[in-house]
């Protein structure tokens, strides 16, 4: 059989949310795959270092993570980039500017540094990271964006004509919004380059509106079943949910196991 290389989300795909558990067929499904000769990923919109948790449990080496701006090979990241950062300094501009408050993720660590105190108020009991408090950080140094949280009611988003840097914005949590990177088919492209495969080699599997990123008419694009409407109506094959068997289902079918 050809070899393929599988990329999987992990949140609701790989692993069931908010547990973060990693269903013992999917563990199975992986290890049959790279025994038959396959190659196995991770594609995700998490930090290179939150998704590499992920990557050790899995026990694969490879990953694509921040959105597909960083790329992971054999437990090396091969690069890792930010957000566009002249985008950022004006959006977070703005937010100082609207009386708004926001935190950013600019190291990759498991952390979020804020000006403003009262954000210490704000976790969620699922977020893995920690928020510092740091009164005289300065945006305007920083060099790399990971991510910016933005936390405003609905009501004070509507009132103060607040303009979003993208539309690819996530609710995350009471009264924030989060921008990250979603530009997924673009660290597959970068992964499969790196070990000579072609496009259409790449097999991936999603459930959330960001793994519409990830979705490409050059591979074999797979939902599970629990996914959003949006991404099973560009799906190529709709399998179970992720805590039913989705992994194994779908690579049995297809006869990669």
């Amino acid at each position: 059989m050809k070899q393929k290389f599988f990329f999987f989300d992990i949140d609701n795909t790989l692993a069931v949310w908010p547990d973060g558990c990693i269903p013992d067929s999917t563990m199975d499904t992986l290890r049959r795959l790279e025994k038959a000769g396959h190659r196995v990923a991770l594609a995700t919109g998490r930090l290179q270092a939150d998704a590499k948790r992920f990557a050790i449990m899995a026990e694969l080496g490879d990953f694509v993570a921040d959105g597909g701006r960083s790329m992971t090979a054999e437990n090396e990241i091969v690069y890792m980039e930010g957000m566009d950062r002249d985008m950022c300094l004006a959006y977070l501009a703005q937010l100082d500017a609207k009386g708004l408050h926001w935190a950013v993720t600019d190291t990759n660590e498991l952390r979020r540094v804020t000006p403003y105190e009262d954000v210490l108020n704000w976790h969620p009991s699922w977020d893995v990271f920690t928020t510092v408090h740091q009164a005289d950080y300065d945006y305007r140094r920083t060099e790399q964006f990971y991510k910016i949280y933005a936390f405003m009611t609905p009501e004070e988003e509507t009132q103060s004509g607040v303009v979003h840097m993208t539309t690819d914005l996530i609710r995350y949590g009471e009264n924030c919004i989060l921008f990250e990177p979603m530009e997924k088919a673009r660290g597959v492209r970068a992964m499969l380059a790196h070990y000579g495969m072609e496009d259409t080699a790449a097999v991936v599997f999603g459930d959330g509106y960001n793994d519409l990123s990830m979705f490409s008419p050059t591979w074999l694009n797979i939902a599970m079943g629990n996914g959003r409407p949006e991404l099973k109506a560009a799906a190529d094959y709709v399998t179970d949910d992720c805590y039913h068997g989705g992994i194994y289902n779908a690579c049995k079918a297809f006869g990669w196991i």
